[in-house]
């Protein structure tokens, strides 16, 4: 049986409606299949509906309405809090389908809709979840939960108190933790919603909502720190991989480099820290240098602008032993990944068959596996793998061309890896950067720079979160 996590099937769910096919539309779908397998094992009688304030309410809404035979009653454990929800449940109220606040006095049905929290579950219940858990678990009706019974971890299948459902009616594909959970989900029916199977291979704003991370509370540093190592024959490289972090949220950015170029570096912008190590390139000669800041940093990305320079390839190999996570371009991508660092490398096609052959979708998926990483491979269309998992992004143009897009990407790989693992933070950087791309193109057609794809982030993480 196929299982989707609920953070994916979340993120699938704000992608369906990047590429058209609506949240509502798939609400719709998801309450007409709930009515109907209902409607398979019952003709008529009294169904209750436990409704929760957020999506998986709006899918009771639905049933309610396409349970035509039956008497159905809606209890309300809070106000819809989404659109589509809201819309829905002012669709009951309209035809007339009894709605009511809080918990029934006494629970007299056949069938029982538990449609509270679905995959909205974390940690113990709160009021007024618990006691219609209880409540439903002491009646004799027939216990249909949507999606995921109310008080199961969907993805570890872990309870306290949850429904114990005669009956589990999923959607698309199954959570992992129904899987785990077998004596309270009772019998599991996938239902297809009418997602394709391709939607769930396409990065989108998804992606960047799931992967971009804020919190109210946080102090500097809380929200990322970036080591970026490179430069050499390119000074400018080290630089927009630098401000890329930073504009896509990273809160501390380091940037080190060779000492003769330490000062054109650090011109570039006054929110640069600049670090010099001793020498004309970088080599393993610097590594103790470099092995100091890394411990003081979430992320190292390293290769960006290095040139010429056979060393530099040694020198990351031993400097990743020390890292817990990484981002790899350009010079910096290698075949040798230890164990102990989660990494990200971003090659181009010439990149990747230097390194490691041709850079055909099945021999990438491949490497991605062997060496235990994500590859994200740019191109007119990026290739995200970790070897199992596999996704496209289409976001972008041919203005990206232009020389330090990738250095960019980098930076945004840099940010989004601090709080995440490498997977969804390389789907959400390919994604947020081709769509900035595509903000530059809107404005000044093929002719931009990697500076201006760097002043477009904020806008286009903006719009991702918001969409």
């Amino acid at each position: 049986m196929e299982v989707i996590s609920s953070r994916d099937m979340q993120i699938l769910d704000t992608n369906c409606e990047y590429y058209g096919l609506s949240r509502l539309q798939l609400m719709e779908n998801a309450g007409k299949a709930l009515a109907d397998e209902i409607v398979k094992r019952f003709e008529s009688g009294k169904v209750l509906i436990f409704a929760g304030s957020g999506n998986n309410g709006g899918d009771g809404f639905v049933a309610a309405r396409h349970l035509k035979n039956f008497h159905v009653e809606v209890y309300l454990m809070g106000q819809p809090k989404t659109e589509i929800a809201r819309r829905n449940f002012e669709i009951c109220c309209t035809s007339e389908i009894p709605v009511r606040d809080g918990l029934p006095g006494e629970i007299v049905a056949d069938v029982i809709i538990d449609a509270m929290l679905g995959t909205g579950v974390r940690g113990k219940l709160r009021e007024p979840y618990a006691s219609a858990v209880e409540m439903i678990n002491h009646s004799d009706a027939f216990t249909v939960a949507v999606d995921v019974p109310t008080g199961l971890n969907p993805d570890t299948g872990e309870y306290s108190e949850a429904v114990r459902a005669d009956m589990t009616v999923t959607f698309h594909k199954a959570k992992p933790g129904l899987l785990k959970a077998r004596e309270v989900c009772g019998e599991i029916v996938i239902k297809d919603i009418g997602i394709p199977e391709r939607f769930e291979r396409l990065c989108g704003p998804g992606d960047v909502q799931s992967s971009y991370r804020r919190r109210e509370d946080a102090h500097k540093g809380e929200h990322g720190r970036v080591l970026v190592v490179g430069g050499g024959d390119y000074t400018g490289a080290p630089a927009l991989t630098s401000l890329a972090a930073y504009y896509s949220g990273a809160d501390i950015v380091t940037t080190v480099v060779p000492e003769t170029i330490k000062p054109i570096v650090a011109a570039y912008s006054p929110n640069l820290i600049v670090k010099g190590t001793k020498g004309d390139v970088i080599t393993l000669k610097n590594l103790k240098e470099v092995e100091k800041l890394i411990g003081k940093h979430d992320v190292v990305v390293a290769g960006m602008g290095v040139g010429d320079n056979d060393e530099f390839g040694a020198f990351v190999v031993e400097m990743l032993k020390s890292c817990k996570k990484a981002v790899l371009d350009a010079q910096g991508i290698v075949r040798d990944i230890p164990e102990t660092c989660e990494c990200i490398l971003t090659p181009h096609k010439g990149e990747f068959r230097k390194v490691f052959g041709e850079p055909e979708p099945d021999n990438v998926v491949r490497v991605a596996e062997r060496i235990e990483s994500v590859i994200l491979l740019k191109g007119k269309e990026d290739l995200i793998t970790n070897g199992e998992k596999v996704k496209v992004n289409y976001s972008g143009n041919a203005g990206m061309t232009v020389g330090g897009t990738g250095d960019v990407l980098a930076g945004v790989c840099g940010a989004l890896l601090c709080s995440d693992d490498a997977f969804h933070a390389a789907c959400a950087a390919a994604f947020v950067n081709g769509y900035a791309g595509d903000k530059c193109f809107d404005r000044f057609g093929y002719n931009y720079t990697a500076v201006d794809l760097i002043k477009a982030l904020p806008e286009a993480f903006s719009r991702c979160v918001e969409f």
